[in-house]
């Protein structure tokens, strides 16, 4: 599997409306194997990104490889939603509930803030109730909920584990170092949840991803965890987004296949199980419309998808473009 690269950014995917390209996306795509051989790149594949909330599962895997999951007895379910942007659908913030009154927690000590509501009954029912979201509404709060059931297994203050000292985040960094081959002294800022979201290149978060979906050369602590996390996310695709969600839209329509979990301003990244594969992108504009069809296009090109595309993935490989009376007028189309 060949590509162009370099430093500059590639067109990822076109906009049309009629027969003309009325917007373009660009930006940075790397697929690399467990080993960290870049097998495919368009523009950077040393872009150095945070991924954002793509990076959660293996911001889960420093407190399950830890025993959180046998500590606290997670279920899948549970486990799923640690590495989550949920949409506030009941059963998340019920999975959310769970874990936080099993560590003896509660929705107080959630270091995030409350996201305005993506299911719309559930936002629907907060208005008609005149009730403005809670920090569990939040889409990053089983992600909190994780790292406060880490930091109670390591017996360290519950207050301030979403500082970059904090046990908690220097387990996350260790695994980021484990996964992906990243170095000490991370650059870091502070995610839209209030965590720290480590800089990494697109290669070395594509190289997480190929270990966390075929992890047969990290430690036995490790590589269990990964397994786990796996096995949870492909059981649970409903938890891992929500209805309608492309991460879960994905792996419900390839079980078994990948893990998939996308991240705000651009960010994807997907490991193909028990191929060695892992796959990153970053839309230099942030978009996430572009998302959906370029990693479809990629994971055809790994011959990743069955032919014909399940029904679910069929309107996202090339997803319409509609006005306001429901005519579609364009498409997005990849172009990598």
């Amino acid at each position: 599997m060949t590509g162009e690269h370099g430093g500059h950014p590639a067109l990822l995917a076109e906009v049309t409306r009629g027969d003309r390209v009325e917007s373009r996306h660009f930006g940075h795509a790397a697929v690399v194997d467990a080993g960290g051989r870049l097998l495919f790149a368009a523009g950077d594949p040393d872009r150095a990104i945070y991924p954002r909330s793509a990076v959660k599962p293996l911001q889960a895997l420093a407190g399950v490889a830890l025993g959180t999951a046998e500590r606290f007895a997670l279920s899948d379910r549970e486990i799923a939603v640690i590495c989550a942007s949920h949409a506030a659908e009941p059963r998340h913030r019920d999975a959310v509930a769970a874990i936080l009154a099993r560590i003896g927690a509660s929705e107080a000590d959630l270091r995030c803030g409350p996201h305005p509501v993506s299911h719309l009954p559930t936002r629907d029912a907060l208005i008609r109730e005149g009730r403005e979201p809670t920090p569990i509404y939040s889409n990053c709060s089983g992600k909190h909920a994780g790292m406060l059931a880490l930091a109670r297994l390591l017996g360290a203050p519950l207050q301030g584990y979403w500082e970059p000292e904090h046990p908690v985040q220097q387990e996350v960094r260790r695994v980021l170092a484990a996964l992906c081959g990243a170095g000490d002294g991370l650059p870091w800022a502070v995610d839209g949840c209030g965590v720290p979201t480590y800089l990494l290149p697109l290669r070395q978060l594509a190289l997480g991803f190929a270990r966390l979906a075929e992890p047969s050369g990290l430690g036995e602590a490790d590589r269990e965890a990964a397994l786990r996390i796996a096995k949870a996310m492909n059981r649970e695709p409903e938890t891992v987004r929500g209805e309608g969600g492309f991460d879960t839209l994905l792996m419900r329509a390839l079980p078994r296949v990948l893990v998939s979990k996308g991240g705000a301003e651009g960010c994807h990244a997907a490991g193909l199980v028990g191929r060695r594969i892992g796959i990153a992108v970053k839309v230099e504009d942030g978009s996430a419309r572009a998302l959906p069809p370029v990693v479809l296009s990629l994971l055809r090109r790994l011959e990743a998808l069955p032919d014909p595309l399940p029904a679910a993935l069929g309107p996202l490989a090339r997803p319409a473009v509609e006005n306001t009376r429901g005519m579609v007028v364009g498409e997005v189309r990849a172009c990598v």
